[in-house]
């Protein structure tokens, strides 16, 4: 039987096993964990994902539900739930509340500090849609002044454009009817509505259907060849806005004529904390597989609008940084973009500077000419001291401070350098100088 001394031995150095143990499960934790938050932040697949739309009969609600199917096929998200909403309004306030991760928005809707753009998916133009029965009193935007009107949803992107438009051409319609698309397509084809604003895709199904059936005509914002009519004008005044033109014929026979309008763009956009990596999954997922979008059941075919698009300067949105990431992914590097001015830049330096140095050198020969000038002029005119007249002694003295009188002036004015040769110089100046100083002396001359 062991002793107590035993037990405490075994006890003692189980401790330290224990310990180890237990530190190195926890650094498997850490790893692990570690690990899975890399992968989440390279964009692995998130569990639900919420997707704001509109209206259940619209554009957007048709393409949110082909995103979603594509984002699950791609394993982006184990579940995309599609929200029909009423439109961009509504959308922004889902993102800025939290209810939902992305969205899809008009490019003019109002910015939100944390939605980030992802993408530019297709344009869409205002459908200015006008009952048969009124047509004829009605040829100009002007003319629905007292009308019954539909701008849209109440929160609806539509509408937003719709009151610009109305509001910048003073127009104040008689009743206006906060409806759904649908619903306004149907009010205007039973005659309870003279006019609807519809921003859509063009060819729209709605409209088309309901060009088909004679229900409607097209209200044009001026003449489409002409420049500065009513749509330059939105355009100028909303430069979130821009002009666009729906051709004669998109619906079957209608319109009759190019119709002037004014249209904005359809975006993607996300809240400001989704992972960078999953936003360019996403980009790339979407663009390269847009033609898995298309289906007979859609508004229109989504593949042959969605092209890439990245343009910072032109977006009320910041870009999303995996958005931006995946638009310059192809950008060369700095110095291989910009080579060919970079190199002009460093060939016009080396010639500044080339030029300079020769300047300099020329400068300093130009100095070194001027003293070695001062210097023939000192040993040409010197007397034989030995043989000298005390007048000639004196004259060569005046001589000699004379012209170190202006060479010091020459050194001040930079015309000259203190280099060795103006030292040499000096010095025989002040050795002549000395030597008439003695002969003078000797001869019994002035000092």
């Amino acid at each position: 039987m062991p002793d107590g001394n035993a037990r405490a031995r075994d006890v003692g150095s189980s401790l330290p096993v224990t310990a180890l143990l237990a530190a190195g499960v926890s650094l498997l934790v850490l790893i692990g964990g570690f690990s899975l938050w890399r992968s989440l932040r390279q964009g692995g697949e998130r569990q639900v994902l919420v997707l704001a739309t509109g209206p259940e009969s619209g554009t957007y609600y048709a393409l949110g539900q082909a995103l979603g199917r594509l984002l699950e096929a791609e394993r982006l998200a184990a579940r995309v739930d599609v929200l029909a909403t009423e439109g961009s309004g509504e959308n922004m306030e889902l993102l800025a509340s939290g209810v939902a991760d992305l969205a899809i928005v008009q490019s003019d809707s109002r910015p939100v500090d944390s939605v980030r753009l992802i993408g530019t998916l297709f344009d869409e133009a205002m459908h200015i849609l006008v009952a048969p029965e009124t047509a004829g009193s009605v040829s100009r935007i002007g003319d629905l002044d007292g009308r019954r009107v539909s701008l849209g949803g109440a929160t609806s992107g539509t509408r937003q454009v719709a009151q610009r438009v109305l509001a910048h051409f003073e127009v104040t319609p008689a009743e206006d009817l906060a409806l759904e698309p649908a619903e306004a397509l149907d009010a205007l084809r039973e005659g309870r509505l003279d006019a609807v604003f519809l921003l859509t895709a063009v060819p729209s199904r709605m409209v088309a259907k309901l060009a088909s059936e004679d229900g409607a005509r097209f209200l044009s914002l001026g003449e489409a060849r002409e420049i500065g009519g009513e749509a330059d004008a939105l355009a100028l005044v909303f430069p979130q806005l821009h002009a666009t033109t729906i051709p004669r014929g998109t619906y079957a026979r209608l319109p009759a004529a190019p119709v002037r309008t004014v249209g904005v763009w359809a975006q993607l956009v996300g809240t400001s904390d989704l992972d960078d990596g999953f936003v360019y999954r996403l980009i790339a997922t979407l663009l390269a597989k847009r033609s898995r979008l298309d289906d007979p059941a859609n508004e229109f075919l989504f593949a042959d609008r969605l092209r890439e698009s990245y343009v910072p300067e032109a977006t009320r949105l910041p870009y999303h940084p995996g958005a931006t990431a995946y638009y310059e992914r192809s950008r060369p590097p700095f110095i291989v973009e910009y080579a060919e001015p970079l190199s002009l830049g460093f060939t016009m330096i080396v010639g500044v500077w080339s030029a300079s140095l020769a300047l300099r050198q020329w400068a300093r020969r130009r100095r070194k000419n001027r003293v070695d000038r001062y210097y023939i002029e000192v040993v040409k005119g010197a007397p034989n001291l030995a043989t000298a007249s005390a007048d000639d002694l004196l004259a060569r003295r005046e001589q000699l401070v004379e012209v170190r009188e202006r060479a010091f002036t020459d050194l001040v004015a930079e015309r000259l350098e203190a280099d060795e040769s103006f030292v040499i110089l000096q010095n025989h100046i002040d050795s002549e100088l000395a030597s008439i100083q003695r002969r003078l002396a000797g001869t019994g001359g002035p000092d």
